[in-house]
């Protein structure tokens, strides 16, 4: 099993935002799964990204990423989506621009994969090399391979 890869579809990728803020940013990646069978209520879902929006974004390396996350019954499995900025992403007053935005939605029940898979994540983003990776790959399979390796560490 791919764990993120069976939840992460190369049609929710979307790696050249055309946003030049992170909630425009959110809004373009959020829009793929408007008629995705794994959401339930597009609206609440959207919602509740919204207001867990917060302080989410944290540096890694030279970069920065910025994660949506909630748990939520407005979807019946794991969702992910992930967005990328060559330009950078503003957010708020910060001088430093986002580069990468991921989201990640999963039902309360499932704790264990959500948790599973944002320390996969942030294994990844930890490791200069594979950031690096996840910033320049042109390729969906490619850029999802690399997100799979924090599965196997």
């Amino acid at each position: 099993m791919n764990l993120i890869a069976d939840s992460l579809l190369t049609k929710d990728l979307r790696l050249t935002l055309k946003a030049s803020d992170h909630r425009d940013a959110l809004e373009e990646i959020l829009s793929g799964l408007r008629s995705d069978t794994r959401v339930l209520d597009w609206e609440k879902l959207r919602s509740s990204l919204q207001s867990n929006a917060g302080n989410e974004a944290f540096r890694e390396n030279s970069s920065t990423m910025f994660l949506h996350h909630s748990r939520t019954e407005s979807v019946n499995g794991l969702v992910l989506a992930a967005g990328r900025s060559k330009e950078g992403l503003s957010l708020d007053a910060r001088k430093q621009k986002i580069h990468l935005v991921l989201v990640a939605v999963i039902p309360t029940a499932l704790n264990n994969e959500y948790l599973r898979i944002l320390g996969a994540v942030a294994r990844v983003c930890r490791d200069p090399l594979s950031f690096r990776e996840l910033l320049e790959t042109t390729d969906p399979a490619g850029f999802l391979a690399i997100l799979e390796k924090g599965c196997r560490q």
